[in-house]
């Protein structure tokens, strides 16, 4: 998966809950494994630390625009 920053990212719901869509802010490495900084399309105030492999998963994100 390619993952630039300002690209927009659904995260897929199991449940009842309205998908959530997520923009990649920034790139970070920690430890030697990229991270990167996502915050909520309608809150851009608070961000989350993803590691990568969680983004690569396509049953929990997938790319929007």
């Amino acid at each position: 998966m390619e993952l630039f920053v300002d690209k927009i990212l659904e995260r897929i719901s199991d449940g009842d809950f309205p998908p959530k869509r997520f923009k990649i802010r920034r790139l970070k490495t920690i430890a030697g494994l990229i991270h990167a900084v996502i915050v909520d399309v309608k809150d851009e105030q608070s961000e989350m630390l993803v590691a990568l492999s969680v983004l690569e998963d396509k049953n929990k994100y997938k790319i929007i625009k």
